[in-house]
């Protein structure tokens, strides 16, 4: 299904080395399973729930959310179904609602009592791909449940925010942050949404990140701040936009005392 999370453009340096592993990550998650009717692709089967969901009644439940039939999601619980099943590579009924592009689901789901904490195998929660679908619909529909913003995937500890702007959704990082997503939490390298920003040259969101409250002096496992990226690509390969974005970034750290790493761009 290559609508629902991908969908980024590629670029030179460290921007398309940053998609790719948000690629590299969304195939392991499982979007193989995501050959589904909302793919849309002529020739292509669509994955049925029997063949992710092992046990009768997981399928049945999976089945039923995604055809957004939230009485039948309530009876299937009611009847001893698992709201937080697992089927192959760890996909939960949760991420299935998602990947069927069903909201309906996803609301009917949570409301049976769906734990949205829960991650694949790879860790990564409903909350993350809702963050990387390119259709904001999906997180809000999380967001208004009250899903808690600061999820992490329970592998990597990485948030949703990081999602939201590696795979390039303005959208879902506004929405995120209006929801109080701490916008320096730190994955378990200790890289802050600011360091995500900066690695994929994404300095406007960067400057959201610092007006909203992030520490321009975090640093991560390797020791270093997000000006390390930041100043990673030379002016002479960013488009017009991007240097203006990146000096903004520097204007506003220049008149709050910090100091300014320009040393690597050159």
């Amino acid at each position: 299904m290559a609508s629902l999370i991908h969908g980024c453009n590629h670029a030179p340096g460290a921007r398309s080395h940053a998609r790719a592993a948000v690629r590299a990550a969304a195939a392991a998650l499982g979007l193989w399973l995501c050959l589904s009717a909302a793919s849309a692709q002529p020739g292509v089967r669509a994955m049925q729930a029997r063949e992710v969901f092992p046990a009768a009644a997981s399928a049945e439940l999976a089945d039923a959310a995604a055809n957004g039939d939230a009485a039948q999601v309530r009876a299937l619980v009611a009847a001893g179904a698992d709201p937080d099943a697992r089927g192959e590579r760890g996909i939960t009924v949760l991420q299935w609602a998602l990947y069927q592009r069903s909201v309906a689901g996803l609301r009917a789901l949570l409301a049976a009592g769906a734990d949205p904490a829960r991650g694949a195998d790879d860790g990564a929660t409903v909350l993350q791909l809702a963050a990387m679908a390119d259709d904001p619909q999906y997180l809000r529909a999380l967001l208004d449940a009250k899903v808690d913003p600061n999820l992490s995937n329970t592998v990597t500890g990485a948030g949703a925010l990081a999602s939201a702007l590696m795979a390039e959704r303005a959208d879902n990082v506004a929405a995120l942050l209006a929801a109080g997503a701490d916008p320096g939490r730190a994955d378990r390298m200790g890289n802050t949404p600011l360091h995500v920003a900066a690695k994929i040259n994404e300095f406007g969101h960067a400057l959201t990140l610092l007006r909203a409250g992030a520490d321009p002096n975090a640093r991560n496992a390797q020791g270093v701040t997000f000006q390390r990226y930041m100043f990673m690509s030379p002016d002479r390969l960013l488009n017009a936009r991007t240097r203006g974005e990146r000096e903004a970034v520097a204007a506003w750290l220049r008149e709050r005392g910090v100091a300014v790493e320009t040393a690597a761009a050159k």
